[in-house]
């Protein structure tokens, strides 16, 4: 926290070392008309209309500028100071008179301009460099802007070059070295979820990272490399596509990681806050809404998961509430100069809930699996107790002396369920049809044994979906031990969608001498242990009876 207590000083630092626009009235004329330079540079005329620097925005055709600049003070011996101004447009300065420098080439078409750069230095005459006001006089052109900025004036300052060098540098290591350290976090958690293939939360937290580490990177970009001012609509764009990323990975993320229930409010909210963006003018102002309407989504999913007791809440709720107190005191600062500050620490709540999360998770998913390898030698033991075999035998015996084929087709089946059985039983999870070959094998088996037909109809279920091995065939063997079946019998599987998730509803019809009851034996808690192993937390299982007989509900995720 101390580390970023004092990245955030470096961050405020700069402008208050920096020297401001020194313009005496903080206003600045604007002229729409290409006049000579004899009457621009005259003070007074008509046709001058005053505005605020950062309202400067006259098209493209030559305007001119004009302005007092006071000079601070300096000692004796300093250097000269230097004239820093960044306008969207190719210009020519005038300072106290003289022709100060050019940037570019004022044209009156595109084809006559030369787009000059955004960020420019100029050194002042050391004879007109004195302590006092200053009259600067501009004349500029933007035919290749490319869009409608709120203003084209950006940066007007005076001061000593070091000076100016060392606020942009102060600006800029805090935001580098935050950029280093979010590419590797973001390189990180995606190298985990490809290697794992699990945990959609981990490649959201991966992506949410790089997408943060472009925003620096875009927003430091200026000060890193000046281009000519046609690309600055360039990066904008980019600036506005990895804001807007940043600011709906977001919720995203934290709404995966706490398994927020409620999914459509949240989508529809989202979807609306992007339309409504629209209607925001200016870059900035969208950028810092999207940043704003970001956090206060992802505080409320926090809070939800608060009241739900989640594990990490209260850490995801620190970051936030960092991230929002920064946002608070200067929104339209907010994605240039605290966010590098308020998401660096944000991610770090945030990672160190990821990782609390997975070991949890890895806790869980150890327990169940040491859980489900013991039921499923219980249940495995259960299909071969000698009971089972006793009976099994003294059939195959009678067939075997009065109906051979019939025999012949008993051992096939069974040998049939024992292939199934072996060839699931070392994997976590199973394509939903070689659940239902193994269903119907075990049915053909009991129709065998009780001389009755057992069917399980499943219309319309997905084929390829995952489920755990040998959870139908738990709920059939569940139903056979609590049930005598006298007449056929029919079992069906329902499959439905809501949320995300697919649901089954398995009924089994009541039998003779039917013990209606809920579960808590072998199978109940094999089916528990298997669920939790495969999708870990993310399931749930409701068995009851029902007028007719007894009826599973499972939802897993889809």
């Amino acid at each position: 926290m101390r580390c970023w207590l004092l990245i955030g000083c470096l961050g405020v630092l700069p402008p208050a070392q920096a020297p401001l626009a020194q313009s005496v009235e903080r206003t600045v004329e604007v002229h729409a008309e290409d006049l000579s330079v004899e009457r621009a540079l005259t003070p007074g005329g008509e046709g001058w209309r005053t505005v605020p620097p950062s309202r400067v925005a006259e098209g493209p055709a030559p305007f001119w500028i004009r302005t007092w600049v006071q000079v601070p003070p300096r000692a004796p011996g300093a250097p000269t100071p230097v004239l820093a101004l960044s306008l969207l447009g190719s210009w020519e300065a005038w300072w106290d008179g003289a022709l100060l420098g050019r940037n570019g080439h004022v044209g009156r078409t595109p084809e006559e301009e030369l787009p000059g750069h955004v960020d420019v230095l100029l050194p002042l005459p050391p004879e007109h460099a004195t302590a006092g006001p200053h009259l600067l006089v501009i004349r500029a052109s933007a035919h290749h802007l490319g869009f409608e900025p709120v203003g084209t004036l950006h940066r007007l300052q005076v001061g000593a070059a070091s000076q100016l060098a060392r606020a942009r540098l102060l600006w800029l290591v805090p935001s580098l070295a935050l950029l280093g350290a979010l590419v590797l976090m973001g390189s990180h958690y995606l190298a985990r979820y490809f290697m794992e293939r699990r945990g959609r939360a981990t490649l959201l937290l991966g992506l949410l990272c790089l997408a943060a580490s472009a925003q620096l990177l875009l927003e430091a970009w200026r000060g890193l490399a000046n281009y000519p001012y046609p690309l600055h609509i360039v990066r904008l764009w980019l600036l506005s596509a990895s804001t807007l990323t940043v600011a709906v990975l977001l919720p995203t993320t934290l709404h995966a990681a706490f398994r927020e229930p409620r999914r459509a409010p949240w989508w529809g909210a989202l979807a609306v806050s992007l339309m409504g963006l629209s209607a925001v003018p200016g870059f900035d102002g969208r950028n810092a809404v999207a940043l704003g309407l970001s956090l206060g989504a992802s505080l409320l999913i926090a809070l939800r998961a608060r009241r739900r007791r989640e594990p990490g809440a209260w850490a995801a709720l620190g970051g936030l509430g960092l991230a929002l107190a920064l946002y608070l005191t200067g929104p339209l600062d907010f994605p240039e100069r605290g966010f590098f500050i308020a998401f660096g620490g944000l991610l770090l709540y945030l990672g160190a809930v990821h990782a609390h999360q997975l070991r949890r998770q890895q806790q869980r998913l150890e327990s169940a699996t040491r859980a489900s390898e013991r039921l499923q030698l219980e249940l495995l033991k259960r299909s071969i107790q000698p009971h089972f075999l006793m009976n099994t035998l003294g059939a195959m015996s009678e067939w075997v002396e009065t109906e051979p084929a019939q025999a012949v087709r008993f051992i096939e089946s069974l040998g049939a369920v024992y292939r199934h059985l072996l060839s699931i039983s070392g994997e976590r999870a199973i394509p939903l049809a070689r659940e239902l070959e193994l269903c119907r094998a075990y049915l053909e088996v009991m129709g065998f044994r009780h001389g009755l037909a057992f069917t399980l109809e499943a219309p319309g279920v997905d084929g390829e979906a995952i489920v755990p091995p040998a959870v139908l065939h738990t709920l059939l063997e569940n139903a056979f031990s609590h049930n005598r079946y006298t007449t056929p019998v029919t079992f069906h599987l329902q499959e439905g969608h809501a949320g995300g998730r697919r649901r089954y509803v398995f009924s089994a019809p009541a039998g003779t001498g039917a013990t209606p009851r809920v579960g808590e034996g072998t199978g109940t808690r094999y089916l528990e242990a298997r669920l939790d192993e495969t999708f870990p937390g993310a399931w749930s299982l409701v068995q009851e009876p029902t007028e007719t007989g007894w009826t599973t509900v499972m939802e897993i995720p889809a």
